[in-house]
């Protein structure tokens, strides 16, 4: 795959500080002022934090989604209309990267098992499950702001960058995977890992970087961002869907061999 020329990498410097700011100091904000006016209001709800946390997150995305499509209208722009030449095909393609996305994180969730490594959630994904009991705001993050940011950090920017750089015998390409996989990974486990300071939310960050790898591999063959954005949506939108019916499906099919089995799926829907 050669490489794309310089001007089609989205601002590197500005959008990576606009990102670190807006997820790591302007939620931080949102959330202690939120926090303290539901305190105040409301000194008694045990779902003060909750909400507060579902709140920022949803204000968060809705910042950064606007932030980007300002500065990157351009490159918006000629993506799309790129994607709208090979609709078709991108779709295909976006369907079959959600599933291998599942399938690799089965096999990886397989030989952590043959590990003795006991799986559970990430405290990213327990956190996501909670937010859910105010469908309203988190589905809009969940769904659409966390594809639409996450893509084009991670692809957009991060892969462009490292695929670019001038390194012989194309190890860009492989610097270029690592990182946008990894670094993909990693924000959402590191956060808990540094406040639980267990170094199993480190190891659950894997079934995460493998879904990285294959958002990844989607862009770097169609050089579109918009098809891993696809494949993203389509992942969140299923785990959001599962989620938001887990509470039917108990009352359902209250079997206990069914309801174990739908345990084992919803491990693998990762929100990412």
């Amino acid at each position: 795959m050669n490489k794309i020329d310089n001007k089609n990498i989205p601002n590197k410097l500005l959008l990576i500080l606009f990102y670190a700011f807006g997820m790591y100091i302007f939620s931080t904000i949102i959330f202690l002022v939120s926090e303290s006016v539901l305190k105040y209001y409301f000194p008694n709800n045990p779902n003060n934090i909750n909400f507060a946390s579902t709140l920022t997150n949803l204000f968060t995305y809705i910042i950064l989604f606007f932030g980007f499509m300002f500065i990157l209208k351009t490159y918006y722009t000629e993506q799309f209309k790129q994607f709208i030449k090979k609709f078709g095909y991108f779709i295909l393609l976006a369907f079959a990267g959600w599933i291998f996305s599942y399938f690799l994180n089965f096999i990886i969730e397989i030989i952590m098992i043959i590990f003795n490594f006991e799986l559970r959630e990430s405290q990213n994904q327990e956190a996501i499950v909670k937010s859910f009991k105010y469908p309203l705001l988190i589905i809009p993050m969940v769904v659409f702001g966390a594809p639409f940011v996450e893509e084009t950090i991670f692809r957009g920017v991060i892969f462009n960058y490292a695929r670019n750089l001038k390194i012989p015998y194309k190890l860009n390409i492989i610097l270029a995977f690592v990182l946008s996989s990894s670094l993909f990974g990693m924000i959402h486990v590191f956060a808990a890992y540094l406040a639980s300071g267990d170094p199993t939310e480190l190891i659950l960050g894997i079934t995460y970087i493998s879904t990285g790898f294959v958002l990844t591999l989607l862009y770097y063959l169609t050089n579109n961002i918009f098809v891993p954005m696809l494949a993203h949506f389509l992942q969140n939108s299923f785990a959001s869907i599962m989620i938001l019916l887990l509470p039917y499906l108990e009352k359902l099919f209250p079997e206990e061999p069914l309801m174990q089995f739908i345990d084992i799926l919803l491990k693998f829907l990762h929100i990412k």
